[in-house]
């Protein structure tokens, strides 16, 4: 972190490829251009250049940076703030100039097909685990839950691929609508304001803060969220980044109808869901992504031994399923 006569600025490695910066940068331009400000921009070099390399063949990059605190999940005031901010994105980000080759290179998969690849993941992990003569708890516990999220899987990819969702999809790329990719809390700024004096004491290794940093109150709404590392933006379908945000928030909320409605009601006021839209937000958040994504961590991992951790993580989803299909059921009832 630096503190510039420029500004807050964030100095970092960056493991991407020339062509990926040249995209995001691209992006925070566009967005720039459109009159939204608070991305974390790079800042180029003296020559001109997004990406520093020193002597050991290690890129760098410096971008713009904010004071403020993560996005609070719990707090619904925020989140609805942060869904009203993603759809002043999407409304933004629509017929980016990119180059051809930025184009070809960034393009999300298509979705009918990675349902299908992840519903024979789960059907070969299955059979893995049923031929064990010796099960620990993880595996025990995955065989109660399985059939459940199975059929779910199942049912979002049938239904998906009969849905309007090539159509849109083939639209998003031909308007070349970019996704901000990981749009979650991490990523979500909440803008306060840097006290003009902070006084600092010295305590090996390096300089500390005596007292926080204080906020002035900031006005509420578009200016007081600033959105940041757009490292996994692709173009395609924008309704995605909706049911990450709505999923995430979801799950710490232990599914409350209300977090999801107020979220979906707040982007839906900047920027109006379809019909077909919303269905296809139903059928991402009908599928049991956090199943697949425990299977494939247990599947591709350590299976002499499996964290307490990653155990907690099944169950909760397992317990969590009554409500969030309780969820689903009032979202299915609009379409």
């Amino acid at each position: 972190m630096l503190e510039t006569d420029c500004g807050l600025k964030l100095y970092k490695c960056f493991e991407g490829s020339k062509n990926r910066a040249g995209f995001e940068h691209k992006v925070k331009e566009h967005l720039l251009d459109q009159g939204y400000i608070n991305t974390d921009l790079f800042v180029k070099t003296m020559d001109d250049e997004l990406l520093a390399e020193d002597g050991a063949g290690s890129q760098y990059i410096m971008k713009n940076w904010f004071w403020g605190e993560e996005c609070n999940l719990r707090e619904l005031s925020q989140i609805e703030t942060a869904s009203a901010n993603l759809a002043r994105l999407h409304n933004l980000l629509r017929d980016v100039d990119f180059t051809k080759e930025q184009l070809e290179h960034n393009i999300s998969p298509n979705l009918v097909e990675t349902f299908d690849k992840r519903n024979r993941e789960l059907k070969r992990v299955k059979a893995y685990i049923r031929e064990k003569k010796q099960k620990n708890e993880f595996e025990l516990s995955y065989l109660n839950y399985y059939d459940e999220f199975y059929e779910q899987g199942q049912t979002a990819a049938l239904r998906l691929s009969n849905s309007a969702y090539q159509t849109l999809f083939e639209e998003a790329v031909c308007e070349r609508r970019v996704c901000h990719g990981n749009y979650t809390y991490h990523n979500l700024i909440m803008l306060k304001e840097k006290v003009e004096t902070i006084t600092k004491t010295y305590v090996p290794p390096g300089w500390i803060n005596s007292q926080p940093i204080y906020a002035a109150s900031l006005p509420s709404g578009e200016d007081m969220i600033a959105t940041t590392n757009f490292e996994k933006s692709y173009v395609g379908l924008q309704i995605g980044d909706l049911y990450q945000f709505v999923r995430k928030v979801m799950e710490k909320n232990d599914w409350d109808i209300l977090y999801g409605s107020n979220m979906i009601e707040a982007y839906d006021r900047v920027k109006s869901i379809t019909k077909e839209e919303l269905n296809i937000l139903y059928l991402l958040l009908l599928y049991p992504e956090k199943f697949w994504k425990i299977t494939n961590f247990y599947y591709n991992g350590k299976k002499s031994w499996i964290s307490g951790r990653n155990i907690q993580k099944l169950n909760i989803i397992g317990e969590q399923n009554t409500k969030k299909e309780m969820f689903l059921r009032k979202l299915e009832s609009i379409l």
